[in-house]
């Protein structure tokens, strides 16, 4: 009988863009102004959590769908303060650790994904948009080849 094995590159797509974006306001403020300086329409969707040994980090993905080009906007948190799997941690045990849902970018506090079934993205001019948003202080592309936790971008 013949065996067949499914690799996680089967399933995703290269027809998407990342963006990483550097800014302290919380990410409700940021969706806001994206809304604003891009013309979306994000809306909060869901939170994602991941578990990496037994510490569980959450994340806030905001959520815009743009029907007509068939494009889909993810605005992700990429920062979460740990939550131990041990309930009995007081507060100070857990200050200062960090879980981030794409390490390869640590720097970043926000990522967005952008979905597009045909490359027409014009990521230059996103980029552009999202810089000039005064409480952001640095937006700039991402390089998906060199990101090896791809898996936390299926949602």
């Amino acid at each position: 009988m013949a065996v067949f094995k499914l690799q996680l590159e089967d399933f995703s797509t290269n027809e998407y863009e990342l963006i990483a974006i550097h800014t302290t306001v919380e990410v409700s403020k940021l969706a806001f102004l994206l809304n604003k300086n891009l013309n979306t329409r994000f809306h909060f969707l869901d939170v994602i959590d991941k578990k990496e040994k037994r510490e569980k980090g959450s994340f806030e993905r905001y959520f815009f769908s743009d029907d007509k080009n068939e494009i889909f906007w993810n605005l992700l948190e990429n920062k979460s303060v740990i939550k131990g799997a041990n309930e009995q941690e007081s507060l100070f045990d857990q200050f200062g650790q960090i879980m981030y849902l794409i390490p390869e970018v640590k720097k970043a506090d926000y990522i967005l994904k952008i979905d597009s079934e045909e490359n027409h993205l014009d990521t230059q001019k996103i980029i552009q948009n999202i810089s000039e948003i005064s409480i952001v202080s640095m937006s700039y592309k991402i390089d998906k080849n060199n990101i090896k936790t791809k898996s936390n971008l299926i949602f």
